[in-house]
Parts: structure tokens; sequence; C-alpha cells
């Protein structure tokens, strides 16, 4: 049986950017590995996250071919409900992911 993947939510246009909310299952995907007893959401999902956000907000974009920036600051667990923010500027989005006022993770999607 499929595990669930993350689940994004309404796209909303804010302060010159873009919001969503995300959902993150208890037995999301890709927990598996991360870590048995206290799994935590690994860093590649967050830019799978933050990737997904952007091909909804930015339809013209194509695959990032880069990440600049990138800072973890936070975990992020089974459950949480999260909201991504993004900023896109030429050949750049910039996106920062919060779990209510705390930012999780934060980083600038590159492209061609």
């Amino acid at each position: 049986m499929a595990r669930p993947d993350f689940e994004l939510g309404e796209l909303r246009e804010d302060d010159g950017g873009h919001r969503m909310t995300v959902g993150v299952p208890v037995d999301l995907r890709y927990l598996e590995g991360h870590f048995p007893g206290d799994p935590i959401v690994p860093g590649i999902a967050q830019l799978v996250i933050a990737e997904r956000a952007v091909r909804r907000a930015h339809e013209d974009l194509g695959a990032p071919r880069g990440v600049r920036r990138l800072k973890f600051s936070a975990r992020i667990d089974p459950g949480d409900e999260l909201e991504i923010a993004l900023t896109r500027t030429p050949g750049k989005v910039r996106f920062i992911l919060y779990r209510g006022e705390v930012e999780c993770s934060r980083g600038t999607l590159i492209y061609p």
C-alpha cells in the first residue's frame, strides 16, 4: 500500500509572493529511516515541498537546476502543519517553511 505524501493547500498571493499550507501526514513516505522511534522530515523532503509549491505557483518554470543558501533551523515532525512562503525574482525563487511562527528551513531554488 502506498504511503501518503505532503498535502499542499490552497495557493494564496501575499506581499508580492505566494503562500500555501502544507500538511505532513504522520505516516509520510519520506519518514522511512528518518529516524525509527523519533521520526523527522529529512531535508531532501523539505526541498520536495519547496519544488512542488514553486511548480504550483509558477507553472512557467521548469525543474530547478540548483539550490543556494539552504538552511535548516528547526525540525519538522510527522503531523506538523506548515506554511511555505515563496518570493520570485529573475532566475530564482526563495522559500521559507514555517511551523506557526517558527522558521524551519529556507533556501533559494535556481532556475534556468
